[in-house]
């Protein structure tokens, strides 16, 4: 039986972590999700479509809703998204009609991608990316200076206004002063879309499935995004219905 975070799941989670391989990036914002009583996040989804058994990426991106159209104008990715309460509503647009169907994730693969708690989108994992996939960054990376924080640089340096540099190449432009390399104009159309990048590097480390994320600001009202497969089972009630007390 479904039910929220409890007393009893507490030492289930606490179980959880000693024994997890992976860090569970999800630790800060568990009281905001729904658990069953083994322990996975149930995530909900609403569909027009009356008999699902498997939630596909690739089918849902063929079937855009205006509400889910600005999410792929960030990033392109199929992927499907869900609420993390039962009777959730969109921010933008209140109730979604459609049949409610649930899905079962284990915690240690959704990652907080607003929070990005491993800091997968810092500036070195940027520059790693960038070296790996453009071969003129990379020749170029051997020749620049590199940040150290050995090196006592004026305040105004590029290195000293960037956090954690140690590494960072950079490069002094005419007119445009020190730049880190990653920053230079020239390869502005290749670095590599933020949440992309985000998404593969958190799939290769640490076996992630997806995102969870507040919706339109707002951190009491996560929702979350799954770029796999996932199987479900649709509710045998009204998503909006509430619950007796």
């Amino acid at each position: 039986m479904m039910k929220i975070l409890s007393d009893h799941w507490n030492e289930k989670w606490n179980s959880f972590l000693s024994e997890a391989k992976a860090p569970l990036a999800v630790a800060s914002i568990k009281n905001k999700l729904e658990f069953d009583n083994e322990g996975n996040i149930i995530l909900y989804h609403i569909s027009s479509v009356p008999n699902i058994e498997i939630l596909d990426p690739e089918i849902a991106v063929q079937n855009l809703k205006v509400y889910t159209t600005q999410e792929y104008r960030t990033w392109d990715r199929p992927r499907v998204f869900y609420f993390t309460k039962l009777g959730q509503e969109d921010t933008g647009i209140g109730r979604i009609e459609g049949h409610p169907y649930a899905v079962k994730v284990n915690p240690s693969q959704l990652y907080p991608v607003a929070e990005d708690p491993f800091q997968l989108s810092a500036p070195l994992e940027v520059q790693d990316y960038m070296l790996q996939s453009i071969p003129s960054f990379a020749e170029e990376y051997e020749e620049a200076e590199k940040c150290s924080s050995s090196e006592g640089y004026s305040e105004w340096h590029i290195c000293n206004k960037t956090p954690d540099s140690d590494g960072l190449a950079w490069i002094e432009q005419r007119h445009r002063g020190k730049t880190l390399l990653i920053n230079k104009q020239t390869y502005h159309h290749e670095k590599p879309n933020v949440y992309e990048m985000v998404a593969n590097l958190s799939e290769m480390r640490y076996n992630m499935v997806g995102f969870v994320y507040p919706q339109s600001d707002n951190p009491d009202n996560l929702i979350v995004a799954l770029w796999r497969k996932m199987p479900t089972k649709r509710l045998n009630k009204d998503f909006y219905q509430q619950e007796s007390e």
